[in-house]
């Protein structure tokens, strides 16, 4: 029993670029993290012209855990979380350059992850200098370490955290100043929604488990929050953080603020954790759990039996806090399911990306039947695609907008809140994640559009 409730990983991306399965449907998954500081840029602008000479680098990334910085650019285009900033990396003369916002750096044997702030004015990278490894930030190369990986800027891009190494020991770096360091390795590094404290699971043995830290920026202050931890994940504002641990072959789910990291509230231990996610409010949780073999969907601590089926995506939980949908993954077919009523709906060959509306009135995901893709309201089916992804409801809950793909070509399509279609907004080559205004009354997205590539605003 406990086997067939093991993540899945489905052969379709979630959070991608509407293009097919491939790795550029991929390439910007991070960008759903929520903001938690300034506006999404609400005018369009060009960010750069790509050059007639420059060929940006695209390369497939080995899977599992990484040690060392990546040898090559993994990304073809990064478009900032909020708009004003793009980047890309360039090959010549067997050497990379990252170009911003139409600017290349300098040139280098090869660079790793390239990260920008999330206003997109400010820039992060590894480089290969003289046989080191140096973070370079806004042009600025930093200090020489074995390897350097995972650069972050905070939410208010004052701040850019990385984890290097250094002779045997892994530091994390925050703002070019190393702390003490540990001699394992750290597994991850997050900041706050303030940008004033960061946390982070370090001293990871080979059970993959660690320490969680939380600490103030210059590791001045340091609060050992838990033991044997595995991984953590935070709300939306990144106030809050959730984190899963094990002991004594358990496993069980912990949550706390980061303003109060002494004040822990515990789950309990179950013989397996899967999935656990935040509700709309910032402190609901809801994850699914084994015990005595029986699969559970747990939500703010109530047990509910969940039927038959292995979980395709995590579980998502209702604005009224009181119901839970799961993507579920059975005999061949994806469907949700939603406890504790018990609702279910029709399978498909696969399903992803599911989300709910503001008021909780409508929920929606993405399809695949056959050779068509569509979004899924309420159950009842959207108009058909090659292509749908990241499907997305307007802050007051009265539109859907998700990126699509027909014939070749990518483009939103923005839906009335049952899924019918107000308008398909022009298509281009490459689309990017979608977001909304502050006025929630326009979307704004990165495109790529012939050699420009551009931050573009449009009327719902």
């Amino acid at each position: 029993m406990t086997c067939r409730f093991r993540m899945v990983v489905l052969a379709v991306c979630v959070a991608i670029l509407a293009g097919g399965c491939s790795r550029r449907d991929a390439e910007n998954s991070h960008a759903s993290r929520k903001s938690t500081s300034g506006s999404v840029l609400a005018t369009t602008m060009i960010l750069a012209t790509i050059g007639d000479n420059e060929k940006p680098v695209t390369v497939n990334m080995p899977s599992g855990p990484a040690y060392h910085a990546p040898l090559t650019a993994q990304l073809e285009f990064i478009f900032s979380e909020k708009g004003g900033g793009v980047a890309y990396v360039i090959e010549k003369a067997g050497t990379s350059r990252v170009v911003h916002n139409g600017v290349a750096g300098k040139p280098y044997k090869t660079v790793g992850t390239v990260v920008l702030s999330p206003d997109g004015k400010r820039i992060a990278y590894g480089a290969l200098v003289d046989g080191k490894w140096r973070m370079v930030v806004d042009g600025k190369e930093g200090a020489p370490f074995n390897t350097v990986k995972s650069p972050l800027f905070s939410p208010d891009g004052s701040h850019l955290a990385y984890q290097a190494m250094a002779g045997e020991r892994w530091h994390i770096v925050v703002d070019a100043a190393p702390n003490a360091g540990t001699p394992k390795r750290y597994l991850s590094h997050e900041f706050s929604g303030d940008s004033s404290r960061i946390a982070y699971i370090d001293d990871v043995d080979d059970k993959a488990t660690g320490r969680l830290v939380v600490s103030d920026l210059a590791f001045s202050r340091q609060t050992v929050v838990a033991t044997g931890v595995l991984s953590m994940q935070l709300n939306a504002d990144k106030t809050r953080i959730a984190a899963l641990s094990t002991s004594n072959g358990t496993q069980s789910v912990m949550d706390f603020t980061f303003d109060k990291p002494e004040s822990v509230r515990k789950g309990q231990p179950y013989e397996n954790v899967q999935g656990y996610a935040f509700g709309p409010d910032g402190a609901a949780l809801a994850y699914i759990a084994i015990r005595a073999g029986k699969p559970l969907m747990v939500m703010n601590s109530k047990e509910m039996p969940l039927p038959d089926g292995v979980m395709a995506n995590r579980p998502v939980i209702h604005p009224d806090m009181k119901v839970a949908g799961s993507l579920m993954f059975l005999n061949g077919t994806t469907y949700l399911q939603e406890l504790p009523q018990g609702t279910r709906e029709s399978g498909y060959e696969t399903a992803e990306s599911l989300v709910y509306s503001s008021d909780g009135r409508y929920h929606a995901y993405a399809a695949k039947k056959g050779e068509n893709w569509f979004v899924v309201v309420n159950g009842k089916e959207g108009p058909a695609f090659d292509r749908v992804v990241t499907p997305k409801f307007s802050p007051d809950g009265k539109y859907l907008v998700y990126r699509a793909r027909k014939s070749g070509r990518r483009f939103v399509v923005v839906a009335d809140a049952t899924g019918k279609t107000v308008k398909a907004h022009p298509e281009y080559e490459q689309v990017f994640e979608v977001q909304f205004t502050a006025d929630g009354k326009s979307i704004a997205y990165g495109v790529k559009d012939g050699q420009k590539l551009i931050w573009m605003v449009e009327a719902l």
